[in-house]
């Protein structure tokens, strides 16, 4: 799946670095439509809830490497959903 998220990330030319809000809107997504609360999510992305929380908040953004982990599990997560 990582290389699926990297392929299109790179000829989409989407850089989650300079896109906040896709970034904001993938983290409401998981959490409206899921079982998980913001801590679990942090969990899973191997980074500090509070940061997750300014990402919500639009306070600051992921590196490439959690956003393209946040990137993965979105459509992992949307996979299971069909």
């Amino acid at each position: 799946m990582g290389c699926l998220a990297e392929v299109w990330a790179s000829e989409v030319g989407v850089h989650f670095e300079r896109r906040k809000e896709a970034q904001k809107y993938l983290i409401e997504f998981i959490l409206t439509h899921s079982e998980y609360d913001l801590k679990n999510l942090a969990e899973i992305l191997d980074v500090n809830p509070l940061l997750l929380s300014q990402v919500l908040s639009g306070f600051t953004y992921l590196e490439d490497t959690i956003a393209l982990r946040l990137f993965d599990w979105f459509f992992l997560f949307i996979g299971e959903r069909n």
